[in-house]
């Protein structure tokens, strides 16, 4: 008879498991770095594992509590809500009050159910601009937002009388008019006048809201300007709760309670590209907020009154290939979801003309139904929730934005830290090492310096009005803080081949020498296109060679200006001195490029004597190497 203890079989422990899997794994890789080829680290520090388990969780905090329960990270609505919607608050680009009110009135009536007004850049100055820009919109049945900028005291005088000559009492009015002037401060690099007078104006205009329209939202938080300028997910966590925790201290010093405060703050954040990151970024938002009301002495519960605004950011939108937009902000739009934001604007696809139609807007607002209806994610709270690659990015993100946050506070808080310049800083080097990253397409933009279409028209600009000279208040100039995109130096040098082509008949051309069979040349040959190409280029490469002497032949024959040669390191030797000094002899206004680089300095410079004039490999800086060829050909000044 088998004796039971005999045949009990051992099962593993999990973190035996593990680490049998990764000694797996490690065979795998034949010596080759486990961290380096499957850790990838975020812009924000943060490393990515290839595999996540429950052992993960061990020590996070605050992963018991339900959803609408403190401090929130599962969202604000309580266990068995029905409906965990988000409000469609598509922002409306327009010159004039009857212009923004001809497409809110159309985008009212399909699907939109917020008002979004930028009141800095529509004209309102009077009842009647601003009755023009909302006509038609029931107030008590629509929640009107304006953004007034540094003071928000005559737009929302307006708004109220507005309301009164409606027979609407203010009492019923929802949505919000805020001010925000540490944004305007930090966007402008200046204030037109004291930051206490602005204090002073928000104080006030908080009071009398408290007192007469308690649903109106008086604070702005809006980090959507740090996002746009290339910050990181961090960068605008840490950011949103410092400006806040200043407005907190500000009105508290001028008689308007942390509790009347609190309530009264609408953030606004820019979504970026990477999916969860940006799903932990909004799911770590209100449990770092509900800390921060805690430390002022705030009922926890409060936290749930904040509104979370979201915006799909312009930091990777392209004027090329511009339906690629679309993708971007659908994937943008279901990480905030998934973040649990209060409302929502996505994008359409045009916007970066400054001009949408009534496709692109209608194509917008149907992301949002798409989400909701189709995909049902109005049905689930904190669906991303229990994912233990999510929970322990959401808690990652959390603990390094909350020790930035206080490194803030340490400095004497934000608005200390804007005239130091410490928060422009981080956010410039941040955005350095993300354009260094698009540069040399390690990060990717679909139909940009990825995969570009040529047949593709861009979006034009329209025109811009010429900006107003703004005179700052003595002693509140500080650096500003500049919104930029990605894909802008790859759209200079397409727009630079076009109008070549349009000058001269035919774009750039450039002819590529491919040497031996496909296994020789096509894995250069194909990056070669491809790094052309997103200088608009148009690439000759129909037939491969077996000599130096008759790749040369053809690539003088072919009347490119420029000549790649792609082969294998080891061929390059007796390659390169016979084909670039075939080239430069018959042609020496040619640039020659080798597609890639020699680890020997030594035999870099030989090449260089023989003739090269460019290395293109994947540590290249696209735009640099693109430009100076362009320039070289008259095509770029």
């Amino acid at each position: 008879m088998t004796n039971a203890k005999d045949s009990t079989i051992k099962v593993p422990s999990l973190t035996e498991s593990i680490a049998q899997w990764k000694r797996t794994v490690e065979a795998e890789l034949k010596g080759v770095s486990f961290e380096k080829k499957l850790v990838t680290r975020t812009f924000e520090g943060v490393a990515i594992q290839p595999l996540y388990t429950r052992v993960d969780l061990g020590g996070l905090a605050a992963l018991n509590p339900r959803p609408g329960e403190a401090p929130f990270l599962r969202g604000v609505r309580p266990f068995g809500y029905k409906n965990n919607s988000w409000l469609v608050a598509q922002e409306i680009s327009a010159a004039t009050p009857m212009e923004f009110n001809a497409a809110l009135s159309a985008d009212l009536m399909h699907g939109q159910d917020c008002v979004v007004m930028d009141a800095e850049k529509i004209s309102v100055d009077s009842v009647q601009k601003l009755s023009s820009a909302l006509a038609g919109v029931e107030l008590t049945a629509v929640p009107v937002c304006l953004r007034a900028g540094v003071d928000a005291t005559s737009v929302a005088i307006r708004f109220l009388e507005l309301a009164g000559s409606r027979g609407v009492t203010t009492g019923r009015l929802a949505g919000a008019v805020t001010a925000d002037p540490l944004a305007v401060w930090a966007r402008a690099g200046g204030l037109p006048t004291s930051l206490d007078s602005l204090y002073d104006a928000l104080a006030s205009w908080t009071r009398r809201s408290a007192e007469d329209a308690p649903r109106l939202k008086t604070i702005g938080v809006d980090s959507a300007i740090w996002g746009d300028a290339g910050a990181t997910a961090v960068h605008e966590l840490a950011f949103s709760l410092a400006a806040a925790a200043e407005y907190l201290r500000a009105l508290a010093f001028r008689k308007v309670s942390p509790e009347v405060a609190g309530v009264r703050m609408q953030f606004r954040f820019a979504i970026g590209p990477q999916f969860f990151p940006e799903t932990a970024k909004f799911r770590a938002f209100r449990p770092l907020w509900t800390r921060v009301l805690s430390a002022f002495g705030v009922s926890p519960q409060l936290a749930t009154s904040a509104s979370v605004n979201a915006v799909t950011g312009g930091w990777n939108k392209t004027r090329l290939d511009r339906h690629v937009n679309m993708l971007r902000v659908t994937t943008e739009a279901l990480s905030a979801v998934l973040g649990g934001v209060d409302a929502l604007h996505i994008a359409p696809f045009d916007e970066l003309s400054g001009r949408t139609d009534d496709f692109s807007r209608r194509i917008a607002r149907n992301v949002h139904t798409l989400i909701a209806e189709e995909f049902s994610f109005t049905q689930t709270a904190d669906a991303a929730g229990g994912s233990w690659y999510v929970e322990k990015l959401t808690d990652e993100f959390a603990r390094k934005a909350w020790e930035l946050f206080q490194d803030i506070e340490g400095r004497g808080g934000f608005a200390a830290a804007l005239r130091a310049g410490y928060p422009q800083q981080l956010v410039a080097k941040a955005a350095a090492e993300k354009a260094d990253a698009i540069a040399k397409r390690r990060l990717g933009l679909i139909g940009t310096n990825l995969f570009p279409n040529m047949r593709e028209r861009p979006l034009v600009h329209s025109a811009v009005a010429p900006a107003v000279k703004v005179v700052f208040a003595p002693g509140t100039a500080i650096i500003p803080v500049v919104a930029c995109r990605a894909a802008e130096p790859f759209e200079a040098l397409r727009e630079a081949s076009d109008a070549f082509a349009a000058r001269t008949g035919a774009r750039p051309k450039v002819f590529l020498a491919k040497m031996g069979a496909p296994l020789q040349h096509k894995a250069r040959a194909d990056f070669s296109a491809g790094f052309f190409a997103t200088g608009g280029f148009e690439a000759l490469a129909k037939q491969s060679f077996e000599t130096a002497t008759a790749a040369s032949t053809a690539a003088i024959a072919s009347g490119a200006s420029v000549v790649v040669l792609c082969s294998t390191d080891e061929t390059y030797p007796d390659l390169v001195p016979a084909f670039a000094q075939a080239v430069k002899a018959a042609k020496p206004a040619v640039t020659v490029v080798l597609a890639g680089l020699p680890t020997d300095a030594a035999i870099v410079t030989a090449f260089r004597a023989a003739g090269v004039d460019e290395f293109i490999h994947i540590r290249a800086n696209v735009p640099q190497v693109l430009a100076n060829i362009l320039k070289k050909i008259g095509a770029l000044s």
